[in-house]
């Protein structure tokens, strides 16, 4: 036996090995198991014991002895070993990603449920407030919200995400359900868990704003007014049509080429599809999926327009944050996860 087949022998029972003591210890399941067994180290162990078993496969690929031709056979089943490996990995992922959005959304809604008094929202309109360290404007924002809007009454939902600060605390002081996620996983999957309890109440509207203080509760009107008479499902808030303090060049220059691209793309008139100051009939919710845990304003106008749901668009203003510093990425890093979000949902 070359020394070349005796270290992959010596490799394949030691891969073997260490798969049984994982096994045993609990730390990898059937599953795994099965799959290090039998697509590493069974197949190790027949290239150093049974060279020539795999023969025929070669023969077939044109792979034969002589010039290397045999090394790259190796190589090329390799690399489709390792293809369906990493998209089995990939699809356990995306598996445990989901299972872990139900078990936070589920803990959630229980917290809700016990400290939120969801009756109190019932016929109103549900203001979910999706926040991430920000103890020191979120007193204010709910401060500013009026009692009632269009003629329902309306109430908070803040969802902390993951916060470090004491935004939950402050939120609860100043009157709103509140609900504290375990850890930080964007304001898409804060947003998806907010629709999920003003689901459970009730509310006939939902209004979703930020918590810095760059929406301003005055406008709600021109958000809820549109729903209450019947003349839309969607209305999305738009700093375009409105007004908005000045920005960076390549934040403004992104809407502009995003909205274009969300009109073509939805055959409506978008103008500015990066705000998240909206209101939606909560029934017209039901019917709308959200996977995206980061970016979640283009992916609810590519959803709306999938459903055919009647949206249109409000001037509102949009100021600078209260204070603190925007948890937004870089503006490119920004750029590429909205269209990546975009794609995903337009694709589905």
């Amino acid at each position: 036996m070359t020394p070349l087949r005796t270290a992959g022998l010596a490799a394949a029972l030691l891969f073997a090995a260490l798969t049984i003591y994982a096994y045993r210890r609990g730390r990898i399941g059937n599953g795994d198991l099965l799959v290090r067994l039998s697509v590493f180290t069974l197949p190790l162990l027949v290239f150093s014991v049974l060279p020539g078993t795999l023969q025929w496969t070669f023969d077939e690929l044109s792979f034969r002895k002589g010039g290397g031709h045999q090394v790259m056979g190796a190589t090329v089943l390799a690399v489709g070993v390792l293809y369906l490996f990493a998209f089995t990995l990939a699809g356990r992922g995306e598996k445990s990603r989901r299972d872990l959005t139900r078990l936070i959304e589920n803990l959630a809604l229980e917290q809700f449920r016990a400290t939120g008094h969801p009756e109190q929202f019932a016929g109103g309109v549900a203001v979910v407030i999706p926040a991430y360290n920000e103890a020191d404007n979120i007193d204010h924002v709910l401060g500013s919200l009026p009692a009632m809007v269009a003629g329902y009454p309306l109430h908070a939902i803040v969802v902390d995400d993951g916060s470090a600060d004491a935004t939950t605390d402050r939120a609860r002081e100043a009157g709103a359900a509140a609900v504290r996620l375990p850890l930080n996983r964007g304001q898409g999957a804060a947003l998806r868990t907010g629709y999920r309890l003003a689901l459970a109440t009730g509310a006939e509207i939902v209004v979703t704003m930020d918590a810095d203080g760059q929406h301003q509760p005055s406008e709600l009107s021109r958000l809820v007014g549109p729903i209450a008479d019947g003349d839309a499902d969607v209305v999305n808030g738009s700093r375009v049509l409105g007004e908005a303090d000045p920005s960076h060049a390549a934040r403004e220059m992104g809407i502009r080429m995003f909205a274009r691209l969300l009109s073509i793309l939805t055959w409506s008139r978008v103008t500015d599809p990066a705000c998240g100051y909206r209101a939606v009939r909560t029934e017209s919710l039901r019917g709308l999926e959200f996977r995206q845990d980061q970016f979640h304003n283009s992916e609810f106008i590519v959803e709306a327009s999938k459903k055919n749901l009647h949206t249109i668009e409000v001037p509102v203003t949009v100021s600078s944050r209260l204070s603190g510093t925007s948890k937004k990425p870089p503006h490119f890093r920004y750029g590429m996860g909205f269209a990546n979000a975009l794609v995903r949902a337009w694709l589905r």
